[in-house]
């Protein structure tokens, strides 16, 4: 039987798209997001294996340490903010992350 505990929180924070096309071209600019963070990890057992809270207050430290508060991801991507969370967490039993750009859009990256 597979087991993953799903957790979900909210960075705030700010990123451009460099690259943006023409008639999205305002997203060249740095902008801010309230980034939603959700992310699966895996569990052995049923009685609470690993802490939702402390899991979550893991990865919000780190983001804040890297990336400051609230968070400058720069020329980051969607997809690069959920890589970046996955490699963190991914020796505790992280299996996949998304990252949503408020409730509009977001990605998903797994094992």
């Amino acid at each position: 039987m597979k087991r993953e505990i799903i957790i979900k929180f909210d960075i705030e924070g700010f990123h451009k798209y460099e690259n943006a096309p023409e008639q999205v071209a305002f997203l060249r600019d740095l902008h801010s997001h309230t980034i939603k963070v959700k992310c699966g990890i895996k569990v052995n057992h049923n009685e609470r294996d690993k802490e939702l809270f402390m899991v979550r207050d893991e990865i919000t430290e780190y983001i804040n340490q890297v990336y400051g508060s609230p968070a400058n991801f720069d020329n980051m991507s969607v997809e690069s903010i959920a890589q970046e969370i996955l490699e963190f967490a991914q020796e505790d039993g992280m299996m996949w992350v998304e990252v949503w750009e408020e409730d509009t859009g977001g990605a998903r990256i797994s094992l």
